[in-house]
């Protein structure tokens, strides 16, 4: 039960919740744990969502895993909206960490409107009604409770930074909002009826493979090539630099969304919902969500090598019209599960691993061409 072969991986997602709204029949919610090399975040916590990563390290551990999704190591929170599906696991998992005995930080981002943000700046003890413009689930107001209600004596022994992003403010080209030693993560307004962002994960460039051969060749002694070998920063006796690796986690969004081209690229792996088939195109317009098919010519206008699916709506319990209608239009494309892991490595090397009952089982295994 050992790890599948492969170089480092820089970015490893794994997705555990892909149902829209409510859980059903093998899918939870929406909630991924992303490993970077800046550190642990989850994108996303629905309800549930500390039992979900609980279960899932626990899996790891039993299999011998080099990764692990444990709690304790989450860096940051990223929430793409205040739907409840979204971000209702939150609360409960700050509990959890306070009684934990956490010490270190954690930054909490999401998105918002001035206006809300105005709601709650003067003082206000209500949800905004409908007609102010101001959605009632709006993260600034929910934000607001939650930081009175933290731990169980109302506040929590260590330190939240508490984030809002009002998307206002968000142009066509993002905002950056995040750097976990080198890691950049930028958000990108996407159209979903209330406040809602994109986050894209890039991890920075570092040196080529060290050569050793070469490095002997130019007359340097066993130390002194030890030494080169050990410098990360160095490209001296390496091969060419290894780019930069992108992830773009959607959130929930109608497929119209103007930053969503080759300019957000170069794209290794596109995370985009996709609720609802062809036959529910005029539905999905109306609540702000997309189909398949649409999914797939998002992933084709950015340029992505990857269309991760997600977020199915429980209408569907046979998703594989899904995967046909999208693999129409991108050549590839993937229905995620829970509890799938999605790898991309320092060389551009993209894997999904599926979970059996103790082991992982690669499904999907796609270089550069």
């Amino acid at each position: 039960m050992s790890e599948a072969p492969g170089s480092f991986n820089v970015l490893s997602l794994h997705v555990l919740g892909t149902s829209s709204a409510k859980p059903t029949k093998g899918r939870s919610v929406s909630g991924s744990y992303l490993m970077t090399p800046g550190g642990a975040v989850l994108v996303d916590c629905g309800e549930g969502m500390q039992e979900r990563i609980a279960v899932h390290d626990r899996w790891l551990r039993r299999i011998g895993s080099e990764d692990r999704t444990r709690l304790g190591r989450v860096r940051a929170v990223l929430l793409t909206h205040g739907h409840l599906d979204h971000c209702w696991g939150l609360l409960p998992m700050l509990h959890t960490m306070d009684k934990d005995g956490r010490t270190a930080p954690l930054a909490i981002h999401g998105p918002t409107s001035r206006a809300a943000l105005r709601w709650v700046e003067e003082g206000h003890n209500s949800a905004p009604s409908l007609d102010s413009g101001i959605h009632p689930g709006d993260l600034a107001i929910q934000f607001d409770w939650w930081r009175r209600h933290g731990g169980k004596e109302g506040t929590l022994r260590f330190d939240v930074e508490w984030n809002l992003h009002p998307v206002d403010d968000i142009g066509i080209d993002g905002v950056e909002i995040l750097n976990l030693d080198g890691t950049l993560f930028h958000a990108f307004q996407t159209n979903h009826g209330v406040p809602s962002i994109a986050y894209r994960v890039r991890t920075p460039s570092v040196p080529g493979r060290f050569n050793i051969e070469d490095a002997r060749a130019s007359g340097l002694d066993e130390n002194a090539i030890r030494d080169i070998a050990k410098d990360s920063n160095s490209d001296e006796h390496r091969g060419p630099r290894r780019q930069e690796r992108t992830l773009i986690l959607s959130g929930d969004t109608a497929a119209n969304v103007s930053s969503f081209n080759e300019s957000i690229g170069p794209v290794d792996v596109l995370v985009h919902e996709a609720t609802f088939d062809d036959a529910h195109e005029e539905q999905a317009s109306a609540y702000g969500h997309s189909t398949a098919r649409q999914a797939a010519h998002v992933g084709v206008e950015m340029g992505a090598r990857l269309v991760a699916l997600n977020h199915f709506s429980s209408r569907f319990q046979d998703l594989s019209h899904l995967g046909d209608e999208a693999a129409e239009i991108h050549p590839n494309c993937h229905l995620l599960e829970d509890g799938d892991r999605l790898q991309v490595d320092r060389d551009g090397m993209i894997r999904v691993d599926r979970r059996t009952a103790d082991a992982w089982a690669n499904i999907l295994h796609l270089g550069l061409e």
